[in-house]
């Protein structure tokens, strides 16, 4: 074998140390530990970073790339987020294997799905969807650590058998030691394109299209395209799924700016949220008789509880209890972890990258929702008041490809109530209290709201127990499921 390190481990260590640590102890007790290089904690001190990491990359044969929920931003010393320096390390080290035509496995860790491609390398863009991989926590760890070593045999079998470039009997340019890929990589690249087992990607998931429209301030349509999303499908038995939209991580400003929106909405605050999946609509009056038919896991779920009867409207008559008990019903039918949004993913997921009091814009008209439309909102239009529910999905998608997050019914989220966001968390999670019976919140309005009420950013509290005929909710659960 040409080289002295096989596997090089590139990671950021403020996000991945532990994680990375484990991973390293098991590809050294299956490769050897002269056979792992796992960055700055093998190189000497005294010697030039950028120097050695690049000498050590062009000495190995493949370069795995860890990626964690912070690999792509930095904090200043000013605790700003921001994207990270162009000369950052995990950078050259990536470069300086795809420079040289050796195989790069980005790894995802668990809760981290396919980052913005403006977060990435230029050279990473296409490799994260096409020959990534994800590492789970426990149970998952080993599990996921076998297949990942499984692929990683199967490219050292095919450097193994490659020409050693020392051999050539021709004499080798400057250049081309800089520039031009090893006999080793090439091989690699052309087992590869056979289609020769390596770490399994991530299942590609399936896409769908929807409408999104946009409206100035008296409800005038200004912009309307179609777009796609990423979906994962739950079979929840007799012809009913449940379809949960892929939401990309990132940051937004949660609540309102001062002058605007209610005090409960302030400070207005910047928050990460990692990335999830979330129902593409309120949880449906079909889908609650499917889950409310499975075993009881800690409390008792009627079986149509709702005023306004339909399978294809949202349920409703629904207290927090009953929707906690919806969520573990189902991660135990289906294995995947069920939760109720905490309000920053909730309002985040409405927003879906806007600013404006609503994601349509900066009115609601009945085109676009279902309220109490004999109100208005600013200069927006009166429209007919349905007073009931409606289906749902009648109404267009916001930019994530989700259906009524304004107006239809109110949905609960994890979240115990706080007057205001004084040391709010800022990571996305739920704001939980040691008061179990804090009310709860809700969010998004309902059909027998007025127009304010559905602002992105408006914040609703009731009793836990309580069940209002506008109260409904959907599910979230982890990006790293896979099917």
């Amino acid at each position: 074998m040409p080289s002295s390190q096989s596997i090089f481990i590139s990671y950021r260590r403020s996000d991945t140390i532990g994680h990375t640590g484990r991973m390293y102890d098991r590809l050294v007790a299956e490769f050897g530990r002269g056979n792992v290089f796992k960055d700055v904690d093998d190189i000497p001190l005294g010697l030039d970073f950028a120097e050695h990491l690049d000498k050590a990359v062009s000495q190995c044969q493949v370069v795995i790339v860890v990626i964690g929920k912070t690999w792509t931003t930095v904090v200043d010393e000013n605790g700003n987020r921001r994207l990270d320096s162009q000369d950052d390390f995990v950078r050259i080290e990536v470069e300086s294997a795809l420079k040289r035509g050796i195989p790069v496995i980005p790894v995802l860790l668990e809760g981290v799905s396919m980052p913005n491609r403006a977060q990435l390398p230029q050279s990473l863009h296409p490799l994260v969807r096409r020959n990534g991989t994800q590492v789970g926590y426990d149970p998952r760890f080993h599990t996921d650590m076998d297949r990942l070593i499984k692929g990683l045999k199967a490219l050292m079998r095919v450097a193994e058998s490659a020409p050693d470039p020392a051999s050539e009997e021709r004499p080798v340019s400057k250049r081309e030691t800089q520039t031009e890929p090893k006999p080793v990589a090439q091989a690699v690249k052309a087992a590869l394109a056979e289609d020769i087992p390596v770490a399994p990607a991530k299942p590609s998931m399936p896409t769908f299209s929807f409408g999104v429209v946009k409206v100035d301030a008296k409800g005038n349509q200004t912009q309307r395209e179609q777009r796609s999303a990423e979906y994962r499908r739950e079979d929840l038995g007799q012809g009913i799924t449940l379809d949960m939209v892929a939401i990309p991580g990132g940051h937004f400003q949660m609540g309102s700016a001062d002058g605007q929106g209610d005090n409960d909405e302030r400070p207005q605050h910047e928050v990460t949220v990692q990335p999830f999946l979330m129902g593409k609509y309120p949880v449906t009056q079909a889908q609650w008789k499917a889950v409310a038919a499975l075993p009881e896991v800690e409390r008792s779920l009627e079986a149509k509880p709702s005023r306004f009867n339909g399978p294809n409207r949202p349920v409703e008559k629904v207290n927090w209890d009953a929707a906690v008990e919806f969520c573990q019903r189902l991660s135990r039918k289906t294995g995947h972890g069920y939760r109720l949004p905490s309000e920053a993913e909730w309002e985040y997921a409405c927003r879906a990258g806007t600013s404006s009091a609503f994601h349509y814009g900066e009115t609601l008209t009945a085109d676009l929702a279902n309220y109490r439309a004999s109100s208005t909102f600013g200069s927006g239009p009166k429209g007919k008041y349905r007073n009931e529910t409606t289906e749902v999905s009648s109404f267009p998608a916001n930019d994530f490809g989700l259906c009524d997050m304004h107006g239809n019914v109110w949905e609960w989220c994890q979240d115990h109530w706080h007057e205001n966001y004084q040391g709010a968390p800022t990571d996305g999670s739920a704001w939980l209290s040691s008061e179990e019976n804090a009310r709860r919140l809700l969010r998004g309005g309902s059909w027998n709201a007025y127009p304010d009420l559905c602002r992105s950013a408006l914040r609703f509290r009731f009793a836990r127990a309580l069940r209002g005929n506008g109260f409904g909710f959907r599910v979230v659960c982890a990006a790293s499921w896979t099917l």
